[in-house]
C-alpha cells in the first residue's frame, strides 16, 4: 500500500526537512517529495501545515492510565501502551520494578499474553527490569524489603527470556550484579547502572564490563561525597566522564529542571542523552492519590505539584509525564531546537537499544512510525507503519 503524507513540516534527524511530503510504502519510508500527485496513492494524509515528528521512544516507563504493568495482565499492558500511544509513543519498554520475583515472572508471562492475543498498533519490544537487584542505599521510592541480590536461579530465569526481557537496570556494586552482566550481555540484554551507590571506579569498571548507560541521571545515582574528609566521585560524574556511556534523564518538569537538562546534554551530546518519563501508573489521569507498582497500601503515593511522591514527601515516586509533554518541555523551557528534542525523545534511545535502523527518526527505509502535532507540541495524531492509530 503507497501512503502520501502532504502539506507537513518534516522533522528530521538535524533539521527540519526541505521537503513537504513524505511517501510510504507498506509502512516504510521511501522517500521525500515537494510535487506529487495525489492520485498515485492509495491513502493520502494532509499534515495542514503541522510538524510531522517521528515517533517517540521510551525505554522507561511503568504505567498510565491509572493502570502499571506490575498489575501482571495482559489487558493492564493494553492500557498502559494505550494511554502513551495517544501522546506519541509508538515504541515503548514496558518497565518492571523491585516486587517479588515471582511477581515479576507474572509480568513477563503477561507480555507473553498481551503480545499473543491483543492488536497492538504499538512497537512493544520488551521488559525493562528496573530492579529487584539494587542498592539498598539508593532504593529512592522502591521498596528496600523488595530488594535482592541476583542468585543462579534468577540469572537463569532471565537467561531463558532473554526474547523478552530487553534492558536491566542494575546497581553494578552489589554481589553478584557484574557476574550476571557477564553471563546476560552476550544474550543481547543491555545493562544501565540504576539506583546505584557506586564509587567512580566501580562504575567505570561496569561501564568495561559492557553497561552502557545510565539510569534517570541525579535520580539515585551516586555523586560527590566525602569519607573522613576524604572526597569521592559517582555514578554521576562518571556519566561526563565516559563520553561513550548513555544518559537517561526524566524530562517531566519535575525531576530535572531545563538548566539540568541543558547542561547534560551540552557535555554528553544530544546523541548520548535518552529523554524518558519514567512514568507511573497516574500518568495520563487527575488522580491525587495513586500505587507505585502493584495495587498495595505499603505502595501507595499521592500526586501533587506534577509529580507521584511518597506520602510523607521524602521522595518522588515515578513521574505522570508523557513523551509530548518532555519534547515540550526541551523545546520550551530548555530552549532546544525541536530536531534535538526529537532526537532525544526517538532517535538516541533508539540507538542505545539496537533498534536504530528501522526506529528513531523519518529517514528512507525506517518504519513510518510518526506523530503529527501542531506548532506547541500538542499531539493531533498518531502514525505506526504507516497507519493512522490515534
Amino acid at each position: 500500500m503507497k501512503v502520501l503524507f502532504y502539506n507537513a513540516v518534516i522533522v528530521g534527524e538535524t533539521d527540519v526537512l526541505n521537503y513537504n511530503a513524505v511517501s510510504v510504502t507498506d509502512g516504510k519510508i521511501d522517500g521525500f517529495l515537494n510535487e506529487y500527485n495525489l492520485s498515485d496513492y492509495d491513502v493520502v494524509l494532509d499534515v495542514k501545515n503541522n510538524y510531522l515528528l517521528p515517533g517517540f521512544v521510551d525505554i522507561h516507563v511503568h504505567g498510565g492510565g491509572g493502570f502499571d504493568f506490575m498489575d501482571g495482565t495482559a489487558d493492564a499492558f493494553d492500557k498502559v501502551v494505550t494511554t502513551h500511544l495517544r501522546h506519541g509513543t509508538t515504541t515503548i519498554y514496558p518497565t518492571t520494578m523491585s516486587e517479588s520475583f515471582d511477581d515479576i515472572l507474572t509480568c513477563l508471562d503477561a507480555f507473553k499474553n498481551y503480545k499473543q492475543n491483543y492488536k497492538q498498533t504499538s512497537n512493544v519490544v520488551g521488559l525493562h527490569l528496573e530492579g529487584p537487584f539494587l542498592s539498598p542505599k539508593m532504593c529512592g521510592a522502591q521498596r528496600p524489603d523488595l530488594i535482592i541480590k541476583p542468585t543462579k536461579k534468577e540469572v537463569e530465569i532471565i537467561a531463558k527470556n532473554a526474547g523478552v526481557i530487553k534492558r536491566i537496570s542494575c546497581a553494578p556494586e552489589v554481589d553478584g550484579v557484574l557476574d550476571m552482566a557477564k553471563s546476560l550481555l552476550p544474550l543481547g540484554i543491555s545493562f544501565s547502572m540504576g539506583h546505584t551507590n557506586a564509587t567512580f571506579n566501580e562504575a567505570k569498571t561496569a561501564y568495561e564490563a559492557g553497561f552502557s548507560s545510565i539510569t534517570h541521571l541525579y535520580s539515585a545515582t551516586s555523586g560527590f561525597f566525602k569519607v573522613n574528609q576524604k572526597v569521592h566521585i559517582g555514578v554521576t560524574q562518571y556519566a561526563y566522564a565516559q563520553e561513550s556511556i548513555y544518559a537517561e534523564l526524566i524530562s517531566d518538569t519535575c525531576h530535572v529542571p531545563k538548566e539540568l537538562l541543558s547542561l547534560v546534554a551540552k557535555f554528553k551530546g544530544v546523541d548520548k542523552v535518552c529523554m524518558v518519563t519514567d512514568a507511573m501508573r497516574a500518568a495520563g489521569t487527575d488522580v491525587t492519590e495513586s500505587y507505585l507498582g502493584k495495587i498495595n497500601p505499603k505502595n501507595r503515593v499521592i500526586i501533587e505539584d506534577g509529580v507521584a511522591k511518597l506520602p510523607d514527601r521524602s521522595f518522588f515516586a515515578g513521574s505522570i509525564g508523557t513523551m509530548d509533554k518532555a519534547v515540550r518541555f526541551a523545546i520550551k523551557d530548555a530552549l532546544f531546537s525541536i530536531s534535538d528534542a526529537c532526537k532525544m525523545a526517538s532517535l538516541t534511545p533508539a540507538t542505545l537499544m539496537g533498534i536504530n535502523k528501522t526506529k528513531g527518526s523519518i529517514a528512507v527505509g525506517k518504519d513510518a512510525d510518526f506523530v503529527i502535532a501542531d506548532k506547541n507540541i500538542n499531539v493531533l495524531s498518531v502514525i505506526t507503519n504507516g497507519q493512522k492509530v490515534y
